[in-house]
């Protein structure tokens, strides 16, 4: 039941990204055209730079291992600490077309309570150990008329620990496929179909997903990635937006586990999934400067080390963590009106 639920849940993180390069939908007036796009009318303009901290409190965590090598263990984390920096730009920004490269780096950190020599061997590793992950990726959305487009997203990572002074690319590289397909029912309305061919939870393989975006008036709203988010958007007005809902989030990281009974296995492979409840506040400091804070509940669903990198198999230890709340604040630069204009509007037949 609990793998069903996963793959359920877990179908796809295809269209988050895709946000970034979301316009508003298609409509027609005398003298102008927008095209059609992911975007609704009432949804937050699109992201340029975001610095992001999230901050968990302590938790347990128990850990267990059918390799009589390792053993069971558990233990009490004292903070779970990430941090991340992404920038996105338009290399192509016309009415029609739309590319979009960006840069993303990430670090993630666990700080464990009272460990010592004795304490068991990936908890010892883990402390204060910084989980990088760098990704460089291109999206392409390219509207066909008033009504459909269509996203292509390209993305690759390195994630690990860059502990080995004698890795390569390939050690820690993991490329991704995104392709979607939408319609702009309305400026209100719009959906979309998609397939993801990557290694989100570490073997390559292919993810359908679903885009809803839907603004039912000037206050509220629905922004839809299913299965991966969903939340319900409320415009307080043009400077405060509010949200509910929650977001499913995963990673994987490539580790060589040194000066610990983990050296044994060579690299390995760490991968996480979590879900959160969350309440999100975003509010205008300046027109193209944000800020927003965010916090909820997190569940972790699987989090487990893996012998064989890439593989389902192999699963060398399961860890078992608490749920404990979280709380988020980010900084970040959005596209300024007048670029969205720019982006967004031609001139109509005679102009």
């Amino acid at each position: 039941m609990k793998k069903i639920f996963t793959r359920t849940l877990l179908f796809s993180f295809l269209l988050i990204g895709w946000q970034a390069v979301a316009q508003r939908p298609a409509y027609r007036q005398a003298d102008t055209t927008i095209y059609a796009g992911p975007g609704v009318e009432g949804q937050a303009r699109p992201r340029g730079v975001v610095i992001r901290y999230e901050r968990l409190p302590s938790f347990d965590i128990e850990s267990e291992s059918d390799d009589p090598r390792i053993g069971n263990g558990e233990g009490h984390v004292r903070r779970h600490n990430k941090f991340s920096v992404s920038a996105a730009a338009p290399l192509i920004n016309r009415p029609q077309t739309k590319l979009i490269i960006g840069f993303g780096y990430e670090l993630e950190e666990f700080n464990f309570e009272d460990l010592d020599d004795n304490s068991y061997s990936l908890y010892r590793y883990l402390e204060d150990k910084n989980m990088k992950s760098i990704s460089l990726q291109l999206a392409y959305q390219h509207s066909l008329d008033e009504r459909k487009f269509y996203i292509i997203r390209v993305k690759g990572e390195l994630n690990g620990d860059y502990t080995r002074d004698d890795i390569n690319i390939s050690d820690y590289l993991k490329t991704t496929v995104d392709l979607a397909y939408g319609w702009s029912l309305s400026p209100y309305y719009s959906i979309g179909i998609g397939v993801q061919y990557g290694y989100i939870f570490g073997r390559q393989r292919i993810y359908p997903g679903l885009l809803y975006n839907r603004t039912f008036n000037p206050k509220w709203g629905i922004e839809a990635i299913a299965p991966a988010a969903a939340r319900v958007r409320y415009n307080a007005n043009d400077k405060t937006l509010f949200y509910a809902g929650y977001r499913l989030e995963g990673s994987s990281y490539n580790i060589y586990a040194d000066e610990t009974d983990l050296q044994q296995f060579g690299d390995i492979e760490l991968r996480r999934t979590d879900i959160k409840g969350l309440l999100r506040m975003e509010r205008e400091i300046y027109d193209f400067l944000w800020f927003a804070v965010e916090g909820g509940f997190r569940q972790y669903y699987n989090h487990r080390v893996f012998e064989d990198v890439g593989t389902s198999d192999d699963e060398l230890i399961e860890n078992d963590l608490a749920g404990a709340g979280f709380v988020e604040v980010e900084l970040y630069l959005v596209a300024p009106r007048k670029w969205l204009e720019k982006g967004q509007v031609r001139k109509g037949p005679g102009r």
